[in-house]
């Protein structure tokens, strides 16, 4: 998957450029503004926020402009529910 090409920048991109570009894109994409497709619209509203979280990001772009299409993106750590007290309403108090 080439990140610029689905965000429509040039390699040398800067910051503005890219957010431009993204934000041009989301709102063209974005799955509540296309209700007869939003299948279609979701599926590319994806990849257009996964290229953006990449190249705006100094390290994650680096990393990408090495390794190309075998590039794999960090992922948030999954969620995991627990029953451990936190001590949450010291800080509430």
């Amino acid at each position: 998957m080439d990140y610029y090409e689905i965000l429509g920048v040039d390699k040398n991109a800067d910051f503005e450029s890219i957010k431009k570009a993204y934000k041009k894109l989301a709102k063209k994409y974005h799955p509540d503004l296309n209700p007869n497709n939003v299948e279609a619209s979701e599926e590319h509203f994806k990849k257009i926020n996964e290229a953006y979280h990449i190249l705006i990001d100094d390290k994650e772009r680096k990393k990408y402009d090495q390794f190309g299409s075998d590039y794999i993106p960090r992922k948030a750590p999954d969620w995991q529910a627990t029953n451990v007290w936190t001590g949450t309403w010291d800080y509430i108090r």
